[in-house]
């Protein structure tokens, strides 16, 4: 008598119906996951930055002036953005403007336009940086987190965030909007 060895047609669709009910519960909470990973991230990130800050102003009595750490992936320390308008900062660390999570935007609190650093091409206006307040608003990267949070921090003590889709608070926002939320 001839034994088939094998499984049958049942056996095989009842297997992968199985795989892919597992695969639209673990997907989606993946996604969740990588999405709350990465904002805090940024909010790590964030009172990192606001640490330095605070020292940076202990020492020179204003925040003008302020060049956040950078480590390199070999442990080098340098101080400075990641673009040439001394106001962004991409997380995690060593990413670029194609492979960042979050854009975090560090401005004189005084005058959004502003970096707290003057560029080499900044007018004399943009040079004369108060420095005596700061913002930071982080936006998410659109083509991995469209779900993700807007985070805003500021010297006075505003801390928030929003949903991504609330196209109400900006850079120049004083509170986090309809859907704030703390952190």
């Amino acid at each position: 008598m001839n034994r088939h060895k094998g499984f049958t047609l049942i056996e095989l669709m009842v297997t992968v119906a199985m795989v892919a009910i597992l695969a639209s519960i673990a997907i989606p909470s993946y996604r969740q996951y990588a999405i709350r990973n990465a904002e805090s991230q940024a909010q790590a990130k964030m009172k990192q930055l606001e640490i330095e800050l605070n020292r940076w102003r202990a020492t020179s009595l204003t925040y003008k002036g302020f060049l956040p750490k950078k480590i390199a992936s070999d442990g080098t320390v340098s101080y400075g953005y990641d673009e040439t308008d001394n106001k962004t900062i991409y997380v995690p660390a060593n990413s670029t403007s194609s492979n960042y999570h979050y854009k975090i935007l560090l401005v004189d609190g005084d005058n959004t336009a502003n970096s707290l650093v003057p560029t080499a091409s900044s007018t004399l206006a943009n040079s004369l940086t108060a420095g005596r307040a700061w913002v930071m608003f982080a936006t998410p990267n659109p083509t991995k987190f469209n779900d993700a949070h807007k985070i805003l921090l500021t010297s006075s003590g505003t801390q928030c965030k929003t949903k991504n889709s609330d196209t109400s608070v900006t850079i120049a926002s004083t509170n986090c909007g309809t859907y704030s939320e703390t952190w």
